[in-house]
């Protein structure tokens, strides 16, 4: 009987730990990361605020990465620890093929440099990221647009 009310005491102390869901705040901070003579690397940050005393752990699963509305690629992304009390962010990152550049679908570098120079793409990341703590799990749908300039 003691071991039942311990056990219940401690389901109760960590279901109230986990009183509320992580919240989606927005991605920021889309930028080149590298470029070199074959694909162009973006990353992103997906932020997040833990209200709760408990980390957990975020998945990125299916991001997709658009190119003025082209699908490009999926991002590259490993489970990440949430810290507890706290804002976050998770990388994301995607390497893209020059030839995967709307309107380079050709060429290499030259033509890439040639075609992009000082152009803007619209760059959208659209999936999901799944977070677990506890056992319990909760998906968020990410879905932001944003224009980044390619100055090669």
């Amino acid at each position: 009987m003691k071991q039942l009310i311990i056990l219940l005491v401690l389901i109760f102390s960590l279901s109230s730990c986990v009183s509320k869901k992580i919240e989606y705040q927005k991605v920021e901070n889309i930028k080149i990361l590298a470029l070199n003579s074959e694909s162009i690397t973006i990353s992103a940050d997906a932020v997040f605020k833990n209200p709760n005393v408990l980390g957990g752990k975020v998945i990125p699963e299916n991001i997709i990465v658009y190119l003025d509305n082209n699908e490009i690629t999926t991002v590259k992304s490993t489970e990440f620890k949430v810290p507890a009390v706290k804002n976050f962010a998770v990388p994301l990152e995607v390497t893209i093929p020059f030839n995967k550049l709307p309107g380079n679908e050709n060429g290499g570098i030259l033509g890439a440099v040639l075609g992009s120079l000082n152009k803007t793409y619209n760059v959208t990341f659209k999936g999901n990221i799944k977070y677990r703590v506890a056992g319990i799990n909760s998906n968020y749908t990410i879905n932001h647009t944003e224009s980044l300039n390619l100055e090669l």
